[in-house]
């Protein structure tokens, strides 16, 4: 009867565990905390993310698409991935895994870009520019910015050299950055961009590897303390 209540207790820790994977976070952007270039603003976003279980902390965010678009006070509901667990042949959100590496990338470099605002601008155009490369901006029927220019242009180009070919970064290298994926349920019919942070928030999911391993362990604990028992 001992070992059964130790079995019953593990496996349904493991359910609970589980089930955290398959809720998504609810996230609002809350404001913004860059500044404004060519009229628009520049990471990073103000975000607070609520797990499923109600913990809320506050996140700053990067966006990764140019060509979406959100509003301060709005809030859907997004899964969070380790980029780490990213293969460049993966697609998600209808974005290939090399784009999302190589913004990734990109990402990483803002921190060497602190007090310097126009590295800034030209990291967050970069990232832009990699999933919406040739995109045109439209507000009220005016075009407002096409395309985007030759720095933007040039360290987007460096970030792709980065994630692809046979000295491409090791995934280890992108340990620390997580990306938030919105759902297919977003209210309002809209889309929101991916947004990406570094490090991840404590409400972020926990990866399927980790549960797997995790798992195993607490089947090999029963089996020693099953033994321990027999033994007895």
């Amino acid at each position: 009867m001992r070992l059964k209540n130790i079995v019953a207790t593990l496996s349904l820790s493991l359910v609970c565990l589980v089930s955290r994977v398959s809720f998504a976070d609810t996230i609002t952007m809350t404001g913004v905390g860059g500044q404004s270039t060519d009229n628009l603003y520049v990471n990073p976003y103000i975000f607070t993310d609520q797990s499923a279980g109600g913990k809320t902390t506050q996140v700053d965010m990067s966006c990764l698409n140019f060509n979406r678009e959100v509003s301060i006070g709005e809030s859907w509901s997004a899964t969070a991935i380790n980029v780490s667990t990213i293969s460049s042949s993966a697609t998600i959100d209808g974005e290939s895994g090399v784009d999302i590496l190589a913004d990734a990338y990109l990402y990483n470099q803002y921190a060497g870009a602190v007090g310097n605002a126009q590295l800034t601008s030209d990291i967050q155009f970069a990232i832009w520019s990699i999933m919406d490369s040739a995109d045109l901006k439209v507000v009220n029927g005016v075009p407002t910015y096409s395309g985007f220019d030759t720095n933007a242009q040039t360290l987007a180009a460096q970030a792709l050299s980065k994630v692809t070919g046979s000295s491409a970064l090791p995934s280890s290298y992108f340990a620390n950055d997580e990306i938030f994926v919105p759902s297919s349920s977003y209210p309002n019919g809209g889309e929101p961009q991916i947004f990406m942070t570094d490090p991840p928030p404590f409400t972020s999911t926990p990866e399927p590897t980790s549960l797997i391993l995790l798992g195993t362990g607490l089947l090999g604990a029963v089996g020693m303390m099953r033994r321990k028992i027999v033994k007895s």
